[in-house]
């Protein structure tokens, strides 16, 4: 009794998201007619007055943007971040930023905040299985949104990466001229579009050879070292071992590293390795890590032209980037090692 009815109460009473309440109360012709009603019933019943003035004033976006990443502890998007904290201060915008660590309802939560506070724009990296629905609800607040190394299959908004199959595609033909043919494959989580990506790469660069896959010795892990490590170590104690392993990314090709010194293995010598991300760290190894580079930096800046541009004109067409992947030869595949 004597506490003011928020938008919170309404949102809870009728089962919705915040965001999805706001838009009811403002008539937003994006809710179904189901769920007007039913947020409709809810502010009569709890005795809601909605305050047309400061909603107006709450209306106007800000000029601040959510960046939303998938693993702070991964120094590739500590490179990313910088790409676009770098573009946006050209336009004078904030970034806010905010880490899912991967968990879904995580994600869910950070997006119905930034939707609450008006961001004028998203950048995305998906982590969740629900990630289309996290995408739509920004779509229905008019909140522009940018995909970044990761998309949704399906979803219209538009995507900013690597061309991951060309990458992976890049690191079995390197390996391959060195001699190497016996191939084995250590991915990130499934269902992610850049795992399945990086997959079909390895794939279609053993098809290209006319290598025959082994399914052993294609795996999967958590995208870090001791994963890594802890997936790799049976392989790599087999006496059939394969004599090159690609990765899904640098810090997964470090706990490579990792096992194979357990093992008294020598990268490039005994296993030829290859990364992909080229971070700072590759090249400060020993052995230093052959890899992909996709230039972080370059992606955030490029990500950041296209959400830009999205708000300066919503009506603007706009198309995915997608940046063309470069090998960055090091130690870990020892060409001085290779077999003849």
């Amino acid at each position: 009794m004597g506490q003011r009815v928020t938008l919170n109460d309404v949102a809870e009473h009728a089962g919705v998201s915040r965001s999805t309440a706001s838009l009811v109360v403002r008539n937003s012709k994006l809710i179904v007619p189901e769920t007007h009603e039913k947020v409709r019933a809810s502010m009569k019943a709890l005795g809601y007055i909605y305050n047309q003035s400061a909603g107006s004033l709450r209306s106007q976006k800000t000029k601040t943007l959510g960046m939303v990443i998938a693993d702070v502890s991964n120094p590739f998007y500590a490179m990313l971040a910088a790409g676009i904290e770098w573009a946006c201060n050209q336009m004078d915008y904030l970034t806010i930023f905010a880490d899912t660590a991967e968990d879904g309802h995580r994600q869910k939560m950070i997006v119905d905040r930034l939707i609450q506070h008006n961001v004028a724009g998203v950048f995305l990296c998906p982590a969740g299985d629900d990630s289309n629905t996290d995408l739509n609800a920004l779509k229905s607040a008019d909140t522009p949104v940018v995909q970044i190394m990761r998309h949704v299959p399906g979803n219209l908004a538009p995507y900013v990466g690597p061309d991951n199959l060309a990458g992976v595609e890049l690191a079995v033909d390197h390996v391959v001229s060195l001699g190497r043919r016996s191939l084995a494959y250590l991915g990130g989580p499934v269902g992610k579009s850049s795992s399945e990506e990086r997959l079909k790469g390895f794939h279609d660069g053993l098809r290209k050879h006319r290598l025959t896959p082994r399914p052993e010795f294609i795996l999967s892990a958590g995208i870090n070292r001791r994963q890594a490590l802890e997936t790799i170590l049976p392989i790599l104690d087999r006496p059939d071992r394969p004599d090159a392993i690609i990765c899904y990314n640098d810090l997964m090709a470090f706990g490579v590293m990792l096992a194979m010194q357990r093992l008294g293995l020598t990268p490039g010598k005994d296993v030829a390795l290859v990364g992909f991300d080229d971070i700072s760290e590759s090249e400060l190894w020993t052995p230093a890590l052959t890899t992909i580079s996709i230039d972080a930096r370059n992606i955030g800046r490029l990500a950041a032209r296209v959400l830009l541009d999205t708000i300066a004109d919503p009506h603007k067409a706009v198309h995915d980037v997608i940046v063309q992947p470069r090998l960055v030869v090091r130690e870990s595949c020892g060409e001085r090692f290779a077999k003849r």
